[in-house]
């Protein structure tokens, strides 16, 4: 299946891993990859050498074109750095500010690789695009995780109908039928996240698998309150208890979160600081407001939560980013045969409508 994005790439299908924090390991994202489509790794969790390392495990299981997702702005100077002297492919950038977008494209594009921005606003994509972005990952509201206020269906045709370089779907897409209506709306491609995490090769723990093919697609819940800004999640005990306490500021909590992530990034003291005062004044992707303190207190004590479901198995007492795709998973099979079938899937949609056109 060729489109734009599969030319852009030089990829055989038009999906893309999305790149999730803590869910997108070497592993899944050089086999999304070595099945057709473009593997993002989920770069928040890694530190220094360590996300050097990561990168050339995936050089190593893959020679196909993979990329990196990186939010800038959050103590992502170093990420960036070595993203760039890696001469990763494809950079997969979120939020931050043209001063640090701009460099960034340029030295991408410097070494011949190519730049994403994800984005969930018509203002934001024509900014990414006047930048220099090479392509625009437009994030609907049914996405899992952090997104605007529109759905694919309104958010997907206004974009692709403003720029001129290719767009891909991301929030929502598990399958042909997504696949389908993304092309048809415009995108050139999709980005799948929750249904790629429900695979084989995902190295996820078994009960959030499980958490993910028993939800329906009204057990997700949106809100501030898990880390700052707009952000997707499962409904369970942790969400419902911080949905009570949405108006009280998580001075204790952020503490001891902040104090997790130190020592799990190897942070130093003036890192940690630093890392904190740049959250504070990065956009909360609403109006252009910065994120204020409360909204950083939130995003520490998010962090941990989301490592506790996605990395310690808790699926009740920690946060789950899910989308509202969850509710049409129902198995866990390969990540080939999620590809393959997408593909196949779509293909026979796209005839079959074709055929029932009427001169």
């Amino acid at each position: 299946m060729r489109t734009r994005m599969t030319e852009l790439f030089g990829i055989r299908y038009p999906i893309m891993l999305a790149g999730m924090n803590w869910l997108t390991t070497p592993k899944l994202v050089a086999a999304v990859s070595n099945a057709g489509g473009l593997g993002i790794l989920g770069s928040a969790q890694f530190s220094g050498e360590k996300y050097r390392d990561v990168i050339r495990q995936i050089k190593s299981m893959t020679d196909k074109p993979f990329g990196v997702n990186i939010t800038l702005g959050m103590g992502s100077r170093t990420l960036v750095e070595i993203a760039i002297e890696e001469r990763v492919p494809v950079v997969n950038y979120a939020l931050g500010r043209p001063p640090d977008i701009t460099p960034l494209i340029q030295a991408v594009h410097g070494y011949g690789g190519k730049v994403v921005g994800t984005v969930s606003m018509l203002r934001h994509g024509l900014r990414s695009e006047q930048l220099g972005a090479d392509m625009l990952s437009v994030t609907g509201y049914e996405a899992a995780g952090h997104s605007g206020n529109v759905g694919a269906l309104v958010l997907i045709p206004t974009i692709t109908s403003a720029v001129k370089i290719p767009c891909v779907g991301a929030g929502g897409y598990c399958d042909g039928r997504s696949l389908a209506a993304a092309l048809a709306l415009g995108a050139e491609g999709i980005s799948m996240g929750t249904r790629f995490a429900a695979t084989k090769e995902a190295e996820v723990p078994e009960s959030i698998k499980q958490a993910w093919l028993k939800a329906t697609e009204e057990d997700t819940v949106i809100d501030p309150v898990f880390d700052g800004i707009n952000c997707r999640v499962m409904r369970n005990t942790a969400a419902d208890e911080m949905l009570k306490k949405r108006h009280t500021l998580p001075i204790v909590d952020a503490f001891s979160s902040g104090l997790y992530m130190k020592r799990e990034l190897k942070l130093s003291w003036r890192d940690l600081f630093r890392t904190a005062n740049s959250l504070r004044k990065q956009p909360s992707g609403i109006g252009g407001a910065q994120r204020g303190l409360g909204s950083a207190m939130r995003f520490a004590v998010g962090g941990r939560l989301f490592v506790r479901a996605t990395v310690e198995g808790d699926a009740e007492s920690g946060l789950l980013m899910m989308g509202q795709t969850a509710g049409r998973i129902g198995d866990i099979p390969s990540v080939t045969e999620i590809i393959e079938r997408t593909v196949a899937e779509a293909k026979a949609i796209l005839e079959k409508m074709t055929g029932q056109i009427r001169s």
